[in-house]
């Protein structure tokens, strides 16, 4: 499972019973690497559908299947997607 809480100005993801907090900047940097994933390169014969990539400062490294970054990329969109917009989508 796949969840992100705010807790006391922190954003603490759980990553498959893994926690990680997330200062505001690094969630920023967190968002950018997880946008700049081509999803779409996952569908095709030459990939192997795992991305890796380093968060917090280097301190954590996150191994992704292709299931996992469209979770995180549904999750970062709705973290900086303001409410009003939401009901519009």
């Amino acid at each position: 499972m796949i969840d992100i809480k705010t807790v006391s100005n922190k954003y603490e993801l759980d990553f498959h019973g893994k926690k990680i907090v997330f200062k505001f900047c690094e969630l920023l940097a967190f968002r950018n690497a997880i946008q700049a994933i081509a999803i779409d390169a996952h569908f095709s014969s030459n990939h192997s559908g795992i991305e890796i990539i380093t968060v917090c400062n280097l301190t954590e490294i996150l191994i992704l299947e292709t299931r996992d970054v469209i979770v995180l990329k549904e999750i970062i969109c709705d973290i900086f997607t303001p409410k009003e917009l939401k009901l519009y989508i």
